[in-house]
């Protein structure tokens, strides 16, 4: 099974976390195919200091890539159509990002579920702390 790592993953990831570490490690560990796709790469690079490059590019680099090409594109699109008629306005970094899962049959593992209110993605929570 894919698992597409969201933003926050990577991130949570590279800095430690242990919850999102062990969560990360026991997907992997069971055999799970952890993926990124072009926004997460382009959304991690954006806040990442110069000293913490290596280690992002080593961890994406051990990742499937999932692509977002045109139909995960009109996809993420009808998404945020859909949820602006329902008062709920979805980021297109977001859209895209829940479109490229979808469109694997990944599930998205994130911190952010209020980010992907989709029904048609599946979602694993990262075990935040309150």
């Amino acid at each position: 099974m894919r698992y597409l790592l969201d933003t926050d993953a990577v991130v949570d990831f590279l800095r430690g976390m242990p919850e999102s570490v062990a969560l990360v490690r026991d997907v992997a560990g069971r055999g799970g195919r952890l993926c990124v796709c072009d926004i997460v790469v382009a959304e991690v690079h954006s806040g990442l200091a110069v000293a913490d490059t290596e280690a992002a590019d080593t961890l994406l680099a051990a990742c499937e890539f999932l692509p977002t090409g045109p139909s995960a594109a009109r996809q993420a699109g009808r998404w945020r159509y859909e949820y602006a008629r329902r008062g709920s306005a979805l980021g297109v970094a977001d859209a895209l990002i829940a479109a490229a899962a979808h469109a694997c049959g990944a599930t998205l593992i994130t911190g952010n579920r209020r980010h992907y209110p989709m029904a048609e993605v599946g979602i694993l929570p990262l075990p935040r702390r309150s």
